[in-house]
């Protein structure tokens, strides 16, 4: 079998995220480009409602896409549209939340 293209690492994890800003994803480059990020709060309490931040600030608090249990926001490229290329970062309001992250 010939392979006619380049599969893409894909990424499926669990991270931990408390009161401190996280990177939860890296900058891309132009070689290896985000084609999509899915991100799900998959804390077990109601109170650990994390914030996301796309660009290269630290992650505040309620200043962001803020996410309540089992909320998720989904980036994704399509016609026209090129997903966040830059960093992300998260914090959650308690020192127990929990991200489940797909990317390619």
């Amino acid at each position: 079998m010939i392979l006619d293209q380049v599969q893409r690492a894909t990424r499926n994890e669990k991270v931990l995220v408390s009161t401190s800003s996280k990177v939860i994803s890296e900058a891309r480059n132009i070689h290896n480009p985000r084609e999509v990020i899915a991100v799900r709060n998959i804390s077990d309490n109601a109170a650990d409602i994390i914030t996301v931040n796309l660009g290269f600030n630290v992650a505040v608090a309620d200043n962001g896409i803020v996410l309540r249990q089992n909320e998720s926001f989904t980036d994704n490229t399509e016609t026209g549209y090129q997903a966040h290329q830059g960093g992300i970062t998260a914090i959650c309001a308690t020192a127990n939340g929990k991200l489940s992250i797909f990317e390619r």
